[in-house]
């Protein structure tokens, strides 16, 4: 009944917008806490929409581009805003933006050398800031990307000599991660 109720409601409400098509594709890499082991480096691509100083995207990156043991996929949206733009042509631009988003990792990993590898999902709030060049025909993007999700309860367990009689306290708290992104963003030419 409730999708019903939001069917009628998007139908009835709905009001025609202007918005261009981007496709945004490139490479990621960096360092998250809840895997300390995983080289983490691969490709994205993002697919979205974008009006004015607003765009949104859903996004996909691949995670274990080359890593032999480990895969970690990461699927998320993202809502991104110019917070300044700065014209230097007639169709070219610089811009610093900042973006938040939700994403999910999925895949097999371990949190230690000691550890066996498992099937895991993690939740992660994202907050990014970049700096994008514009010319015709598209963009080049640098972001900085921070993730906050909650602390694996496998990183309590940890091993002292050769028989690991001892565990930590339960592990709490929030796990971060860094990411720099380094993407094309096509039809952002103005």
């Amino acid at each position: 009944m409730t999708r019903l109720l939001a069917g009628i409601f998007v139908v009835l409400f709905a009001v025609p917008a202007q918005a261009d098509p981007l496709v945004r594709f490139g490479l990621t890499f960096g360092v998250d806490r809840n895997i300390p082991e995983a080289h983490e480096f691969g490709p994205m691509l993002g697919l979205g929409l974008a009006t004015g100083r607003f765009s949104g995207e859903v996004n996909y990156a691949y995670l274990s581009m080359f890593e032999d043991t480990t895969r970690v996929h990461r699927a998320g949206v993202a809502l991104r805003m110019d917070i300044a733009r700065y014209w230097t042509g007639a169709r070219e631009s610089r811009a610093w933006y900042g973006e938040l988003g939700a994403a999910r990792r999925v895949g097999a990993w371990a949190v230690s050398d000691m550890d066996p590898i498992i099937d895991k999902r993690q939740s992660e709030l994202q907050l990014a800031a970049g700096h994008e060049l514009s010319s015709n025909g598209g963009s080049w993007q640098l972001a900085l990307r921070f993730g906050f999700s909650r602390r694996d309860p496998d990183l309590s367990a940890a091993c002292r000599g050769m028989t690991c009689p001892i565990a930590m306290p339960a592990s709490t708290g929030i796990a971060e991660s860094v990411m720099l992104e380094w993407t094309w963003l096509l039809f952002r030419g103005y």
